[in-house]
Formats: C-alpha cells, structure tokens, sequence
C-alpha cells in the first residue's frame, strides 16, 4: 500500500514572509538556470560574494566558487543529475570579490521537468568557515597523547530490598527519559528502557546486598531516546541501622571516553597511514617519531634521534630560526621550506608546526605536519609558463576575439590592433542581437545556428562603419568548450587591395579595347565592289602603323577574294622614303596574291616628295582622286571564280578585262 503525500501549498503572503525571512538570514539563497547562470539571490550574497544581488544575476555559479574547486563541483552535479536525485549536499570554497574565501555547505535541490530534463536548481549556502578553520585548528594542533577529560557526570540512585527504585539524580532521570522523581520512584527496571537488562541488574543488586560491594563493573546501558551508552559501575549495601535494607549505585558514563580510545587507535592508524609527513618533535627539536611519509619522503631510513633543523635547507635557516621564536614562545606556525633529501635533491614542503602541551598547559613539544609540494609547485611553474605562452601568442594575434554563451550572450572579450565599436561596459552580459545592427545580429545568429547544428568551422564577412569609415571584416566562429568563439579580423586593406586590383585590370580591358578600336580606325578596310576593296588613310604613317597596314590590306584581300585594293592617301600629310617603302611592300605583298594596288589621293607636294626620294613605284597605278582610283578598279576587276576540283566554275558573273 502506497501514500501519496501532497506538498502543502503556500499563500503569496507566506511566500513573501519565506523570502523577507531568507532576505535577512545568514544563508545564501540563489536560483539558477540548466547552465547554472544566477537566475535569483538573496542579500546574503553581498557579504560572501562581494557582489549585490542584481550583480550576481546573469553571472554563473562557478563565477563565486573558488577555482580549485569548479571541477570538482561539476563533477558532483554531473554525477547527480546522472542518477536524477532531487537534492544533493556539497561542501566546497566560495570566493568573495575582494579575494576572501568562505567554505560553505550547500544544499542544492535539483529541478525537473516532465520529462525529466533539469531545468534549474535551488541552492541553500551556509557558512561553515568557522568550522573549517576549527578544523583545521584540530588538525594542526591533534596531540597524540590527549589528555583524559575529567570529572564526568556521575549518575547516582538507591533501592530498596526489592529493587524498586527509592530515588536518584537528574543524571539517571535524564537516561531513563524521566522529568521528575516521582516518575522513578517505586519502579523497577523492568519499568525502564532498560528492560532488557533487568534480570541481570537485579542480580547484581541481590549479590552486592548478600555479599558486599562490586566496583568498576562496565557495562552498557539503554538510555529512553534509544541510545546506548557505555558505563563504569560501582554497588554498594545500602545500610541502615546495621540492616541491609537496599542498594546504593553509581555510575559515570565512560561512552566519550570508549569513543576517544578507538579514535586514539583510528588516529595512529590515520597517521601511519598519512600522505603527509607526521612527526614528533621534542623541546631540542629531536625527532622522536616520524611517520612512514615522513621517512620516506626525505629518503632516510631513521629520523628519530635527528635534530630536525639539521634536514632543513641552509638558505632556508633564516626563516627557520624565526619560526623556531615563534614556536618556542607557544605559537604554532605555518610556512614552505626546502629539506634536502638524502640524495641530495631540493624537497618543498608546507610544513605546520603545532605546540604540544600537557595538562598544565606546559610545552611539552612540537608536532610536525610536512605536505610536499615539490611537484604541484613544478606543475605550476609550467602551467604559468604555458599560460605565459598562449597570452603571448594571444597578444601576436590581430584578431578581435569574442567569447559567447551558446545562447548568445557576450561573455568576455580581447582586442590588440582591432578597435571595437562599442564600450566592453555595453555589450558584456549582453545578448548580441541587442548590440549588433539588425543585419550583422541576422547574420550573427545564422551562423550560430549552422555551427550547433553541423558543429563545423563558420565563415563569413560583413562591413560595418567605425569612427566614421566603412570597413571589411571577416568573422570566424567555432567552439569553445560550453562556450562559442568568434574570431574577427580587419581585411579592409586586403579587399581595398583586391578592388584596386579589379581596377586596374578592368583599366587595362578598356585600354585594350580601345587599342583595338583604334587599330581598327587606323587601318580602315572597306570592300566597295566585287573583288574590290579600299582602305583610306588618314594621319602620319610610322613603322608600326605600315606594319597593320600591310597585315590589314592583304587579310582584306584574301577575306574578300580582291583583285583591286585602293589605298587612298588623301589624309596623309607627309609621305617620307619609309612611307614610300612601306607603300612599294604592300603592293609587292598584295601582288603576290594575284591583286593590283591603285594608289590614290596623291597631291602635288606629294608627288615633289615622291619624285625627289626617288621612289620607284613601277607595279602601283595612281591617280589623282579616290573617286578616279575607284572608277579605275570598277572598270578593270575582275572576279575570282570558285573552283572544283581544280577547275573553274562559270557563276553567270561578267568578267572585265
């Protein structure tokens, strides 16, 4: 058969006196989401943390927990919520903003949802600092030897014949779970909680009154909460008028002292068994006992008889002689020295120094507690070297880099050479669809959906307008641990380089083109009848120019099948000997292809110059005008019929001779 218990539900008011409550109490209140971000915290959070409630919101839980310890919290959590427990007890170090560290035990209740999926937690911070350094008091000032507590409690009663109780202290109504006498008076222990026992008791009782006292019996005794405590008895005769007429008992409770023997047994073994090295040094700083840790972590194979500073590194003497003060005088101390291993290696060691005292207070020696850390201290001088690397190569690295919650909060920051647009105090703890322009927050979230959904390197650019100036940027985002990493880099010079470049290229098209525009215009081919083409010239004529020329003309020829090609040179202002060269060439060339040159356009001057240079231009007809030049080829062409086969076929077309 089952119960189910429903949780009683509270009115706002009662609500509202539960957090004024929480809100002036010493415990530390807060809620947090499934990522552990501070959802709600209560005033105390500003006399641990540092930090007001309204600050602490937004931040996580590990923000306030002493770095040694977030791994190990996680871990805690991770185990939890893995074996879905609703609530889970946690003891670790919370670190205040001045750099202050607490030690807390925390309750934190674990929030579900239907489906079983956390959706938050409810943690309830006590400070147990005081207990830890009372602690870490005992640890450090634990005695081997304690002393013995004295002067108990003694419990004290009287019977009668028949061993009915006739009366008691408070010490004996307290364990049988009485509150006044007369409760006690006429019972017997089989009207006790320690019923069980009662046979035997009034056994005992019978032997003390027949034969006389039975001390320092230990036995055990139940007490009315159920309890069962260890007791060291004594019986006598109660006697009156010479006449045994009952039983006077005591007792005193030996439970604590039982309880300290078996811890005094479970505290050598704790000590034989320590990492640390333990020892025991007495008032000459001798070493009159040394662990197994101890031995073994200096090498030698006996300590006891040695003078304790003697192991100490001699550049450490200093600091010793004044802890030494220090100790002698009745205070304990604290501090990291060298001892030198019997090989001759350097051993760093926390080593804490108790005071042992006797009874009266007096000295009586010293207790040793030796933590090596000579390891831990050569993983921290790498890690520092590490860390000093990658600030190094982070410092080299021309980036903006962003650090993002996965839900899109800016988390931290780092700029060497890239200016950022806004203040760090503006978009820190900020959602970065608040902070960016709509189009770059657009793009932003695209492709932070793209990398949680393919887990794959994203790339991509915007332009965005700083101080003034457009500017390029290329954004790389990828992950971070839990986080989101995006790497932003200035390209606004590379792409500036890559327009101009763009630039001067499509420049160097337009040139081109108008290059070919032209040496079209200066060596203009125009056909005007069958197997007649002309080219007018217009301008001066130097080598290079005659050199199109002469490849224009006959490409024209051969294209058109000419029999005639017309140069006319009515524009051409001067004809030199190259020019006149260059003109014989072109109509040897043409020739050559079966056609005949007819110059044209030949002014007086012209024909001076020609004459007077000498130029033999047998092979060429002239004329005076373009229009006679082209009468003359209408009235001479002839056209080129095509061939088959190596003969000619007739086309209907007249032929002119």
């Amino acid at each position: 058969m089952s119960i189910s218990v429903t949780p009683p539900e509270f009115t706002p008011r009662q609500i509202e006196r539960f957090y004024t409550v929480l809100s002036y109490t010493g415990f530390i209140l807060t809620e947090s989401d499934a990522q552990g971000v501070i959802t709600f915290a209560n005033p105390a959070t500003q006399r641990y943390f540092g930090y007001a409630p309204e600050e602490c919101i937004g931040k996580s839980v590990l923000d306030f927990t002493y770095p040694d310890d977030r791994e190990r919290l996680q871990q805690i959590m991770i185990e939890a919520i893995t074996a879905h427990q609703r609530s889970v007890e946690i003891e670790n170090r919370v670190l205040h903003r001045d750099g202050t560290v607490f030690s807390f035990l925390w309750s934190v209740v674990v929030h579900y949802d239907e489906h079983s999926t956390v959706t938050g937690f409810t943690s309830i911070g006590q400070d147990i600092s005081a207990l830890h350094r009372l602690r870490q008091e005992l640890y450090e000032q634990r005695e081997m030897l304690h002393n013995v507590i004295d002067n108990l409690p003694i419990g004290i009663f009287w019977k009668d014949k028949e061993s009915r109780f006739l009366g008691c202290n408070r010490r004996v109504l307290a364990d049988a779970g009485l509150s006044t006498f007369k409760e006690i008076i006429g019972k017997t222990d089989f009207d006790l909680p320690w019923q069980k026992r009662a046979l035997d008791y009034q056994a005992s009782d019978r032997a003390v009154m027949a034969s006389g006292p039975k001390l320092n019996v230990e036995e055990n005794l139940t007490r009315g909460d159920g309890s069962t405590i260890w007791l060291r008895t004594g019986k006598l005769p109660l006697v009156r008028h010479n006449q045994v007429v009952g039983v006077l008992g005591f007792y005193e409770d030996i439970t604590e002292q039982r309880q300290q023997e078996q811890e005094r047994r479970t505290l050598q073994l704790l000590v034989e068994n320590a990492p640390d090295g333990i020892g025991l040094l007495d008032r000459q700083w001798k070493i009159s006992y040394a662990n197994p840790a101890f031995v073994a972590m200096l090498g030698h194979r006996e300590l006891i008889g040695q003078s304790w500073p003697s192991l100490i590194h001699p550049d450490d003497r200093d600091q010793l002689e004044v802890i030494m003060r220090q100790v002698a005088v009745g205070h304990d101390a604290y501090a990291r020295l060298r001892y030198v291993h019997d090989n001759g290696s350097i051993i760093t060691a926390y080593v804490s120094i108790p005071v042992l005292r006797d009874q009266q207070g007096q000295i009586i020696g010293y207790g040793i507690i030796n933590h090596d850390v000579t390891e831990q201290l050569k993983s921290e001088e790498q890690l520092r070297a590490s860390e000093q690397r990658h600030r190094s190569l982070l410092q080299a690295l021309p980036d903006l880099i962003f650090l993002l919650s996965q839900d899109g909060v800016f988390r931290d920051y780092h700029s060497n050479e890239i200016a950022v647009a806004f203040p760090p105090e503006y978009f820190l703890n900020r959602h970065f669809t608040e902070v960016l322009p709509s189009e770059l927050a657009n793009l932003t979230a695209h492709h932070l959906a793209e990398l949680k959904r393919t887990g794959t390197l994203q790339r991509y650019e915007y332009q965005m307008q700083i101080d003034g100036q457009m500017r390029d940027y290329e954004a790389r985002m990828t992950f971070s641990g839990d986080d989101v990493l995006i790497m932003i880099r200035d390209i606004t010079e590379q792409r500036q380089a890559e327009r101009e470049r763009q630039t001067i290229a499509l420049q160097e098209q337009i040139i081109e083109a108008q290059q070919a525009i032209l040496h079209e215009l200066s060596t203009p081919l125009l056909p005007i009848a069958d197997g007649v083409v002309t080219m007018p010239l217009i301008g001066a004529i130097d080598t290079s120019r005659a050199q199109r020329i002469m490849e224009t003309l006959l490409t024209g020829i051969a294209d058109y099948q000419a029999t005639i090609a017309i140069i006319d040179i009515t524009g051409v202002k001067v004809v030199d000997t190259q020019v006149a060269s260059a003109l014989l060439r072109t109509a040897q060339a043409a020739g050559m292809l079966g056609a005949q040159v007819v110059l044209t356009g030949i002014r007086p001057e012209i024909a001076q110059t020609i004459v007077y240079l000498g130029a033999d231009l047998r092979g060429i007809v002239t004329k005076a005008t373009l229009q006679e030049g082209i009468a003359y080829a209408l009235s001479h062409r002839r056209v080129k019929q095509p061939t088959l086969n190596g003969r000619t076929v007739r086309t209907g077309s007249r032929t002119t001779g």
